[in-house]
């Protein structure tokens, strides 16, 4: 009995095997069958892409939306753009917002360049002059580069370093000088000034109200006298300082309710110059009397205390005595007198407002 029971298992064996040899041979030939599909199909595909060759411009280039990566045209990554408020360092801004000061921002919403100073070359060199000397005082290279980042006691260390620093200011179109008589304000009496003399500074300065009201920052430098007691020079100087500011603040806010002055203050930059600043008769009549083109400035910027005074101060600077003789008495009179001033300069623009390119249509027009 057991032989054919051996038979049986033996040919089970068998068809085991040859069932196992039959699934074998329907894998490799539908895997052979895979491969060769692919193989067909693959020169199909690279053959429909593009290619180029960087060797010669003639052949280098790509179909829109490609670019030429080893001599093989690939597709583009998406473009990123920024939204507003973000940084535009590393992306461009979204349609209709402009990359200034290094965020994405509406036109609507920037400050633009004033037209002075993309008009007046001289004026927009000393802007950046300024902002470059601003930019010294800053520790961070992320500062934006600005004639309006520094305070006032950097900007007092600023002039104090320069020797030139009035004729920087000469560019600024409407500056002015307020001269003052001798000893005035005096430090102690409260007498000065009379009511005609109030009204007769506030008339001069008012003819620079529109400047003044426009400006971004105003200078408002005080000069000590060279003659008599240094300290009291010096605090002098700061009532002097004092009083303009008064001036100013009068002109800049006068019909504007006070609810409405906090929205239109304009930052003012005082500060004094010592006795060993003095500036001469020759130099102040290069500086203030005229631009650096050699021209007189459009209003006069001669602002004193009386008409009289004035008239003999212009006299004085233009020609009626010596500019360049120091040893008479009618050139040391002139001398004090140019001395005891504060000089005020508003600053239209400050370097960093937007000025577009002229491709650039910001769908607005200038006010």
């Amino acid at each position: 009995m057991s032989a054919p029971r051996d038979l049986a298992t033996l040919m089970m064996l068998v068809l085991t095997v040859a069932m196992a040899v039959a699934v074998a041979a329907v894998v490799y030939l539908v895997t052979y069958d895979t491969d060769l599909s692919l193989g067909q199909v693959q020169p199909e595909v690279r053959a429909a892409r593009p290619t180029c060759d960087l060797s010669s411009p003639a052949t280098a280039t790509c179909p829109p939306g490609q670019y030429c990566r080893l001599n093989a045209c690939v597709q583009l990554p998406p473009e990123v753009l920024c939204g507003e408020g973000d940084s535009c360092r590393d992306c461009e801004c979204e349609d209709g917002l402009v990359c200034h000061n290094l965020r994405c921002a509406s036109p609507a919403g920037i400050d633009r360049t004033p037209l002075v100073c993309e008009e007046n070359e001289a004026l927009a060199d000393a802007v950046r002059t300024l902002a470059v000397k601003c930019s010294t005082r800053k520790k961070s290279v992320a500062d934006i580069v600005s004639a309006g980042a520094c305070t006032t006691s950097e900007w007092e260390q600023l002039a104090l370093e320069d020797e030139k620093f009035d004729l920087l200011l000469s560019a600024f179109p409407d500056r002015f000088a307020v001269h003052f008589p001798s000893g005035q304000p005096h430090l102690k009496r409260k007498d000065w000034p009379a009511p005609e003399v109030l009204e007769h500074y506030l008339d001069q300065v008012r003819r620079f109200a529109g400047p003044l009201r426009e400006a971004k920052q105003i200078f408002v430098i005080g000069r000590a006298s060279p003659d008599g007691d240094a300290e009291a020079n010096h605090w002098l100087a700061l009532a002097r300082i004092k009083f303009v500011e008064n001036l100013l603040d009068l002109v800049l806010y006068e019909g504007i309710p006070e609810t409405e002055r906090d929205k239109r203050r304009v930052r003012i930059r005082s500060f004094g110059l010592p006795t060993t600043r003095t500036i001469e008769p020759a130099r102040y009549r290069q500086t203030y009397l005229t631009d650096p083109s050699g021209r007189p400035p459009a209003l006069d910027p001669l602002v004193t205390a009386d008409p009289t005074s004035a008239r003999e101060l212009r006299a004085a600077l233009d020609g009626a005595i010596d500019l360049n003789d120091r040893n008479t008495p009618a050139w040391q009179a002139l001398f004090s007198a140019v001395n005891r001033v504060v000089f005020v300069i508003p600053i239209p623009c400050l370097g960093d407002e937007y000025k577009p390119p002229i491709s650039v249509d910001l769908a607005e027009d200038r006010p």
